[in-house]
């Protein structure tokens, strides 16, 4: 991920080093801006969250911006470009297909609609070269899956964090309450339109990560939440309802609503 975010241009100003994570995080201006909660303008909220402000806690009801294709943010449609960030995408072939083609990014930030030849059929270099089987095919993976992609989500966000040591809590962010609420929003369809909007973001995720075949597949499985805070005394309860996370299913409801979707029971 250092790699990747260092070969940027520009290239951010303080560099990032591979081998130690406390520069990361909010402490960097990189690393902060991606995974700031996408209703915060990081350019003014850095000294907040660092204090520790409980007005500006990081907590598992916003979703962070590294999620949003080009890092943006419609709070009057928070579902546009959500989960189609090219970042995203890069990591979820890091850890499921191979290094090489997690280098592999091009055309992942066009237009939504328009065409473009599939990753698959780039031609390869005499530099790359096949060597052992990929995590996906060791595992079985047909697909892009749900699943697949809130792992991936997880990894990346600790990846960016400052935290040195991998744990289901970092500090008001919670890693499983995270995974879980990826889930809920491929899930939680009611009606065969929301079943087609997730149906097309598979699609887009199949047709990007390559080497794999199209299947959509939104098995229900939650795991339990681990609640907790620290390293700060007084709470300010948020008005969840207001962010991006019940945003997002909210405005969803209420598109389908305007066109005479109605939710079937």
């Amino acid at each position: 991920v250092v790699n990747w975010l260092m070969s940027i241009k520009p290239t951010p100003e303080l560099a990032l080093e591979s081998h130690r994570k406390d520069g990361r995080g909010f402490y960097h201006n990189t690393t902060g801006r991606l995974i700031c909660p996408v209703e915060y303008d990081w350019s003014n909220v850095q000294a907040n969250i660092l204090g520790f402000d409980a007005d500006y806690t990081v907590t598992t009801d916003s979703w962070p911006r590294f999620l949003y294709k080009s890092e943006r943010y419609d709070p009057n449609n928070p579902v546009k470009g959500l989960f189609r960030n090219d970042l995203l995408v890069q990591a979820f072939k890091h850890i499921f297909t191979s290094l090489s083609s997690a280098n592999s990014v091009d055309d992942i930030d066009q237009e939504e609609g328009t065409s473009t030849e599939p990753l698959l059929k780039r031609q390869k270099g005499l530099s790359e070269k096949h060597t052992q089987a990929h995590v996906a095919a060791l595992l079985g993976m047909k697909s892009v899956d749900p699943r697949a992609i809130a792992y991936t989500a997880v990894q990346l966000h600790f990846a960016l964090s400052s935290c040195n040591a991998w744990c289901l809590i970092d500090e008001d962010f919670n890693y499983v309450k995270f995974y879980k609420n990826i889930l809920l929003f491929f899930e939680d369809t009611c009606t065969i339109q929301e079943k087609d909007e997730i149906s097309d973001l598979l699609y887009w995720w199949n047709r990007f990560a390559s080497q794999f075949y199209l299947q959509a597949t939104t098995n229900t499985c939650f795991v339990s939440s681990v609640f907790g805070r620290s390293n700060t005394s007084v709470y300010h309860p948020q008005p969840v309802e207001k962010m991006s996370v019940a945003s997002t299913l909210r405005k969803r409801r209420e598109r389908l609503a305007a066109r005479g979707k109605l939710p079937m029971v």
